[in-house]
């Protein structure tokens, strides 16, 4: 298959990160399907019915799962592995949270079987202070946040989408969790 020919799923592709691994993939010449509730066809993580249409005719596909805390998260990403796996997608990359346990099984739960996985690992996102969580208190003047004695690099997602498309377009990535 032609590397214009294979087809990327981006789940979350009007997210931080999803938006930016778009506009990549888009800039090389990849075609490139947005999952999401308005995308064509939609993609609803609480609708399983929704996934395989969107799955069908993908070669590869960057997972963003909204809600890392969501009480089937990893059980999601294990079914969203299977049903890909099922359509005939070859390559799985997901973008994963650092620190807790529910993230470690979904990072198990995308090595299924006869497809290549690369697992994203990344905590805070800069842009959480200039277009998420914390905007609001940056704009009012305070930022408290109870850290503690524990610290927590912040990664740009400008950074993490490089990586995630390295790892969507590149064959060396297999079996590798990247520690951003």
């Amino acid at each position: 298959m032609s590397a214009s020919a294979q087809l990327t799923l981006v789940i979350g592709g009007a997210g931080t990160t999803g938006r930016r691994v778009v506009d990549r993939l888009t800039a090389l010449g990849r075609p490139v399907r947005v999952g999401s509730r308005s995308g064509h066809p939609p993609f609803v993580w609480e609708d399983p019915a929704t996934w395989k249409p969107a799955l069908v005719g993908i070669d590869r596909v960057y997972i963003v799962h909204p809600d890392p805390f969501h009480p089937d998260y990893a059980e999601q990403i294990g079914a969203l592995a299977r049903a890909a796996a099922d359509c005939g997608t070859r390559r799985l990359v997901l973008l994963s949270g650092r620190g807790h346990s529910v993230s470690q099984d979904s990072e198990e739960n995308i090595k299924v079987p006869g497809v290549e996985w690369t697992v994203v690992r990344a905590g805070w996102f800069n842009q959480n202070f200039s277009e998420a969580f914390f905007l609001d208190a940056i704009r009012a003047g305070e930022l408290a946040l109870p850290a503690g004695d524990w610290t927590e690099g912040f990664v740009d997602a400008d950074d993490i989408a490089d990586v995630a498309v390295a790892a969507l377009t590149e064959d060396r990535h297999h079996g590798k969790t990247y520690e951003l």
